[in-house]
This record gives structure tokens, sequence and C-alpha cells, in this order.
């Protein structure tokens, strides 16, 4: 009889531990739930304090950035050109004049070179630029100086022109002006 009488102890303390914890988690969701109703109610009032003008300027904007974006997207960037002339000139090479036409993705350049080595060496860094789709080649002559006078006429492709990321590689075949060999 003592084995039961401590077996019915135990199952009452039990009991109450198990109705104390009953009583201690109702007691912390219904807390719970009075935070739940102040956050609710205070965002209503931070979304009431909102101007209705100041959301539609909003999504205004995103819009019209939406809208730069597409529209730069398919501009064309002459600047990236200029990117591949600098990486592809020849050290002993400088231009006289420079024309660029971008609509037929053509630049028509005048110049001299050192030498007609040299200028031999710039068209052929020209030819084997990936980015360079035809090179003409005209109006030898020589100059007072000792250089060599050329005409060059350059046909971009026309991926050359479209925007990319802030020091994204142009993908030029000489690479920063490395045909002085």
């Amino acid at each position: 009889m003592g084995g039961l009488l401590s077996m019915s102890a135990i199952s009452i303390g039990f009991f109450g531990v198990v109705v104390m914890a009953t009583v201690g988690l109702a007691l912390l969701n219904q807390s719970r739930e009075s935070q739940k109703i102040q956050l609710i109610a205070q965002n209503k009032i931070k979304e009431e304090s909102l101007r209705p003008e100041l959301l539609d300027q909003i999504t205004s904007l995103e819009q019209r950035l939406k809208n730069v974006r597409s529209l730069l997207a398919e501009h064309p960037f002459a600047s990236n050109a200029f990117r591949v002339l600098e990486a592809d000139t020849h050290p002993q090479v400088r231009y006289s004049n420079f024309s660029f036409a971008k609509d037929g993705l053509k630049v028509d350049l005048s110049g001299e070179a050192a030498s007609y080595r040299v200028l031999a060496r710039q068209i052929g860094i020209f030819e084997q630029d990936p980015q360079i789709q035809k090179v003409d080649f005209g109006g030898l002559s020589t100059t007072g100086e000792g250089l060599v006078g050329f005409k060059l006429t350059l046909v971009f492709r026309p991926s050359l022109l479209q925007l990319r990321p802030a020091g994204a590689p142009i993908n030029s075949a000489a690479g920063s002006g490395t045909g002085a060999q």
C-alpha cells in the first residue's frame, strides 16, 4: 500500500506540473496576442500617416527608372569605341583626324606612323580585334618629318556599342597597346 500511495503522490505532482505549464502557456499566448494587436494598430497609424501623393510619386519614379534602364540598354555607347582605339593603338602611331559615324558604326582615322613596319603592325592589330568587323586602309603618304601618313576606316560590330557594366572588358585583341613589339 505504501507503493500505491507514493505512485498517487507522483501522479498528483505530475498533474499539478502539467496544469501549471498549461496555465503558463495560456498566459504567454495571451500576452503575445496583445502585442500582436498593438503592432498591427501601430502599423495602421503609420500607413495612414503616409501621404497618398507621396506614394504616387514613389510609384511614378520607379516607373520612370524602369523606362530609363530600358532606354539605356538599347542606347549606343560610343565611348566603347574609344576604349578599343585606346587599347589597340600602337605606341608609335598618332591620329590627326577622327570622325565617328554612329549609324554606320564606322570610324574614319587619319594619322601618322613611325615607319611602314609600325603601320603594318597597327593594321594587323585592328584586323585581329574581335570588336572590329572591317578595316579599310588607304591614303598612304610620307611626311616631311619622315613619318608615314595614312587613312583608315574601321567598322565596329554592333555589340561594341551596347552598354557594359563598369570595368567590363571590351575583348580587344591587342589589350592596352601591346602591339609595340
